[in-house]
């Protein structure tokens, strides 16, 4: 394979990973306010949803490291893409290095978001704990008292 072949597949699997990796975050956006909303027949759905689209995001990304190790190999440099950008051909240089700052880009914002999530989830498993301890206590208030005593 041609050195721009080389270059211009490594871009496009970039993107592609990009791509996904944006659909995951929408899925993944969707199941955030799903859990707010309290749809769990939806939550359910895009939980399937979020496992098929990462196993094709962990697919491409496997393919990416190949294609990168295979690059770097080519180039006789290290395979970041700091250090690939220098020494991609200037003709391939814009688009490689903008390819990499949007998966980047689409990384982050898939991070940030599953960072959110994660602490919506652990609050909400702290406020169930909470409740459900409260509520045991007042049960066993109650049957050791024989229950409510609504008279006057």
């Amino acid at each position: 394979m041609s050195l721009n072949l080389s270059v211009g597949a490594l871009i496009n699997a970039m993107l592609d990973e990009a791509d996904l990796i944006d659909d995951l975050l929408q899925a993944v956006v969707e199941q955030r306010e799903s859990l707010k909303n309290g749809d769990h027949s939806s939550i359910q759905s895009l939980m399937k949803r979020v496992q098929d689209i990462a196993f094709h995001v962990k697919a491409k990304e496997s393919k990416r490291a190949g294609l990168t190790e295979s690059l770097s190999r080519e180039l006789g440099c290290e395979s970041y893409i700091s250090a690939l950008s220098q020494a991609v051909p200037e003709e391939e240089k814009a688009f490689f290095i903008g390819a990499g700052e949007r998966l980047g880009h689409s990384v982050f914002a898939l991070k940030s978001e599953v960072a959110i999530l994660s602490g919506l989830i652990e609050h909400n498993e702290r406020f169930s704990a909470m409740l459900l301890s409260e509520w045991r206590r007042l049960d066993a208030d109650f049957a050791r008292t024989g229950g409510l005593d609504f008279r006057g």
